[in-house]
Order: structure tokens, then C-alpha cells, then sequence
């Protein structure tokens, strides 16, 4: 028996982030407006945390610094913080 080649780890790449530290509103697809936290942000999407746990796949609007108000796509949920990819315009 040959001996196991070990495989090296492989890392999807991921876009520059920039934290951000922002009070941001988010607008839900049910209606709601409710109050977020923007952690960080990249040219594809955004970081942050909100008062309510919102859905994956909720589609969501946010004005964002220097970028203005986005539609975006929620990807991940982690208890109240959420990853969302901005959507085309």
C-alpha cells in the first residue's frame, strides 16, 4: 500500500471587505423597516446584524454608505447577523 498524499487545503476566493460600522435600515420582503447594524461590506454584498432574525432568501433593500439603497439577496443567517449578495440593478 502506498502511503496518503496529503491533500492541501483549498479556500474559495473571497472579495475584499471593508469594515464598516454603520447604523443602516433594513426593509424587508414581508413590509417590516428594522433597525440594522452594517459590520462590514464588499463590491458583492454586505455583513450585518438586525433587531429581528430575518429569513435566508428574503430578499431585502438597505441604503449603504457611499453606494446608496441596494436590493440584495440574504445568503446566510447566524442567529440575529445575516451575509447578503447585492442584487443587479
Amino acid at each position: 500500500m502506498g502511503a496518503l498524499k496529503a491533500e492541501s487545503p483549498t479556500y474559495a476566493q473571497r472579495p475584499e471587505r471593508w469594515e464598516c460600522r454603520a447604523d443602516i435600515v433594513v426593509a424587508d420582503d414581508c413590509g417590516r423597516e428594522l433597525i440594522g447594524r452594517l459590520a462590514n461590506i464588499s463590491e458583492g454584498g454586505f455583513m450585518a446584524e438586525c433587531e429581528e432574525k430575518i429569513p435566508k432568501g428574503s430578499i431585502v433593500e438597505v441604503c449603504l454608505p457611499d453606494r446608496g439603497r441596494v436590493r440584495a439577496e440574504v445568503r446566510w443567517v447566524l442567529g440575529w447577523r445575516f451575509g447578503a449578495m447585492i442584487l443587479p440593478s
